[in-house]
């Protein structure tokens, strides 16, 4: 560790005397993009490039004077080694100025070290864990937690008449932070938790986990799995196995996206979700995003949260350089975007001062068929949600 540290130190040292003119002209501001361009979860990559070049495309790549480069890294999977390194040559080699990315909590951990030792922020894409910008002064999350769409998600259930539900997540860390959420905003609705299940990740039989589920004769499932195969897998099996007809009600976040939706079928329908964007929202902002989306990568192209995250993030970079004039300067920066607002295609958005996480709408959603397609209809609306895990866990965000 030590090693490693004096590495990164001495490297630094030895490049500021070159970057010391470049950067105070601001003719050419680097942006690392660090995202999954491969393997089995490369949709998070491919969002995050189609989210960041349309941006670049409306703006010219331009902030100003300043052109903005994106310098491209694939995470390579879970791989929270690969992306430290990866995050330590962007900024020490590359001399980029800003990081975007980290598409799980393990890879966007990993690279805490590397932003605080050379104060570069990092707008954080996706990471569902609450606690993650507790590591570092300069993360800022534009993506959403867990807690954030499953709080509204619990409450919409309690309002609905469900009092008795069974919790089913993934086993990793964004997964115990979904059993935190729902357990303890069913309680605190009255409700009762019939059963906890975590499922190893990779798994493609829930066979015996839906068995448990059907044993605790709850009335509904608050479900949690990552996006793809799980998410395909664990609603297409709920509805084989005939939980519906049981009298089970499914409630989901990211499980029915319009990416995973051709693979689950007609076994969605129905299924009730809360997240945080839907590409069927109809204010003007989503509508011209839409289109843009679709003029620049087909007819039968929809955006997503991941590619709204890219875009976004491109946004509030583009601030953080408006505010510096173009210097590498980390703090100006971040304290530039402590409560900046705008109005997204997800809705009206801005940065919470205190922990930098976003403020953002989060919409309950139907599966329906819509213009022939399967697709996630908004049918309510929990507005300005403040992320919740932060508001309930004060003792531990103070520390």
């Amino acid at each position: 560790m030590m090693k490693r540290h004096l590495w990164l130190a001495v490297a630094l040292a030895s490049v500021c005397q070159f970057t010391a003119v470049s950067v105070a002209r601001a003719e050419e501001i680097k942006v690392g993009v660090l995202g999954l361009f491969s393997g089995s979860a490369s949709w998070w990559g491919t969002e995050y490039r189609r989210g960041l070049n349309l941006w670049m495309e409306q703006n010219k790549s331009k902030v100003g004077d300043d052109t903005i480069v994106l310098l491209e890294r694939d995470e390579g999977g879970v791989n929270p080694q690969r992306t430290r390194q990866l995050a330590q040559e962007l900024v020490v080699r590359d001399q980029v100025q800003y990081l975007f990315g980290g598409s799980f909590t393990p890879n966007v951990l990993a690279m805490a070290d590397v932003v605080n030792q050379t104060k570069t922020p990092l707008v954080i894409g996706n990471s569902g864990t609450s606690s993650v910008t507790l590591k570092s002064p300069y993360f800022v999350r534009t993506g959403f937690t867990q807690w954030t769409v499953s709080v509204p998600l619990v409450e919409y259930a309690a309002k609905k008449g469900v009092k008795n539900a069974a919790i089913v997540v993934a086993d990793f860390a964004t997964g115990y932070d979904a059993i935190d959420a729902y357990s303890e905003t069913f309680k605190k609705a009255g409700g009762k938790v019939a059963v906890e299940v975590k499922v190893p990740l990779g798994t493609t039989d829930f066979s015996s986990y839906l068995q448990r589920v059907r044993d605790a004769k709850p009335d509904a499932v608050f479900m949690f799995m990552p996006v793809g195969p799980m998410s395909a897998g664990f609603v297409k099996a709920f509805k084989e196995r005939e939980l519906d007809k049981a009298g089970i009600q499914l409630f989901a976040t990211t499980e029915t996206m319009e990416s995973d939706l051709p693979a689950i079928g007609d076994s969605a329908l129905g299924t009730i979700t809360a997240l945080h964007y839907s590409p069927f929202l109809t204010t003007p902002e989503n509508t011209a995003f839409v289109k843009a989306y679709k003029a620049k990568y087909g007819p039968g192209a929809l955006p997503s949260i991941a590619s709204v995250s890219a875009y976004d993030s491109m946004t509030l970079i583009a601030q953080m350089i408006k505010a510096t004039k173009g210097k590498k300067d980390a703090d100006k920066a971040i304290a530039a975007v402590k409560g900046y607002s705008w109005v997204s295609a997800r809705g009206p958005v801005s940065i919470d001062p205190k922990t930098r996480e976003i403020v953002q709408n989060v919409y309950i959603r139907r599966v329906e068929t819509i213009d022939g397609k399967l697709g996630n209809k908004p049918i309510d609306t929990y507005k300005s949600v403040v992320e919740p895990w932060h508001i309930s866990h004060p003792e531990v965000a103070a520390k």
